[in-house]
C-alpha cells in the first residue's frame, strides 16, 4: 500500500537543465528590475523631499505674512483701545463734573 509516486528520471533531468539555463537570465533581469525600482524609489524620495522643502518655505512665508498682519491688527486695535479709553475717561470726567456741579472740561464738552 505504500506506493510512492516518482517522476521519470528523464523528466526530472530535463526540468533541472531548463531551470539551470534560465536562472542566470532570470537573475540578471531580476537584478535589473531591482535596480530600476531602486532608482525609481530614489527619484520619488527626491521629489518628496523637494515638495517638503517647498511646503516648509511656503509655511514660513505664510507664517510671516500672518505675523505681520497680526502685528498690524494688534497696533490698530491698541490705537482704537487708546482712543476709546480716552473718550471714556473724558465722558466720565464730564459726568462727574456735572454731578458735582462744576463745569466740564473743554474736551468733554466739545464731543
Amino acid at each position: 500500500m505504500n506506493k510512492t509516486i516518482r517522476p521519470a528520471p528523464g523528466l526530472a533531468l530535463a526540468a533541472l537543465l531548463a531551470l539551470s539555463g534560465a536562472a542566470p537570465a532570470g537573475a540578471q533581469s531580476a537584478a535589473e528590475s531591482v535596480a530600476n525600482r531602486a532608482s525609481g524609489v530614489a527619484v520619488k524620495v527626491e521629489k518628496a523631499i523637494e515638495r517638503g522643502v517647498k511646503a516648509a518655505a511656503s509655511g514660513i512665508e505664510r507664517g510671516m505674512t500672518a505675523a505681520a498682519s497680526g502685528v498690524q491688527r494688534g497696533a490698530k486695535v491698541a490705537a482704537s483701545g487708546v482712543e476709546r479709553g480716552a473718550r471714556a475717561a473724558s465722558e466720565a470726567a464730564g459726568t462727574a463734573a456735572r454731578k458735582v456741579g462744576v463745569t466740564p472740561p473743554a474736551s468733554a464738552a466739545g464731543k
